[in-house]
């Protein structure tokens, strides 16, 4: 199990060996907050390492996303948030700080390494920031260009009705997570980074209603991915 963090790992990642006790109590917060639906959990896979790719609608999405898995995983938080009150909430799970809406290359160096080091879920969200449409939003090249440079499966996961959580009365939040893919082992860059990119981004959609497709709407390549993830 992973609770604690490989030898080799980057400096700056500080590896959570309380992830039990944070399961816990993210369940008991999300049953008073809302109605938890849990769907697919059966295509977690038993080997690591990999890739759990997520949209990104709120700040719930953490404990909704992180509460499936059966060990710890390593995400990314925004370094605007460190020195803010919000530094602590973050510093709960382990985290890579990341400069976001640039080519962090630091970052993205050390998230190779985590996922090279072995036992390791990279919890990532391709769309890079927070969607404040409702639905999804155009991905980044993030999860793409660390996914093919080392190598792992991309695990799947789309959240919905979190955006609700304490705007209405314990709302019906479902998490469904699909069949992992692999992209192309390789060193992809510009219109082949895109390519893949649209990829994930439609194996998200594929997994929600289309009321949550947004960017995505109407893309042919979800019925694709609909084929391959679920």
């Amino acid at each position: 199990m992973f609770t604690h963090p490989p030898k080799d790992r980057p400096a700056d990642w500080p590896a959570s060996a309380h992830w039990r006790y944070i399961r816990q109590a993210e369940r008991a917060l999300l049953f008073l907050v809302c109605r938890y639906n849990l769907v697919g959990k059966e295509n977690i896979p038993q080997e690591r390492p990999y890739i759990a790719a997520s949209n990104h609608m709120s700040y719930w999405d953490v404990p909704a996303m992180h509460y499936p898995f059966p060990a710890d995983s390593v995400g990314l938080a925004a370094r605007k948030y460190q020195g803010t009150w919000k530094e602590p909430g973050f510093e709960l799970y382990s985290v890579l700080w990341i400069e976001q809406f640039s080519a962090d290359r630091k970052a993205l160096r050390d998230m190779i390494r985590v996922l090279e080091a072995g036992d390791t879920v990279m919890a990532m969200a391709p769309e890079g920031t927070r969607s404040k449409t409702g639905g999804l939003i155009k991905g980044t090249g993030g999860v793409a260009y660390v996914a093919t440079r080392a190598n792992v499966p991309i695990v799947p996961m789309a959240g919905w009705g979190q955006e609700k959580i304490l705007k209405h009365p314990r709302p019906k939040v479902t998490v469904r997570i699909g069949k992992p893919f692999r992209l192309p082992e390789g060193r992809a860059r510009g219109d082949e980074l895109e390519a893949y990119t649209e990829r994930i981004m439609c194996a998200l959609a594929a997994l929600m209603p289309e009321q949550y497709h947004g960017y995505y709407a109407g893309n042919p390549l979800i019925d694709e991915m609909r084929e391959i993830v679920l």
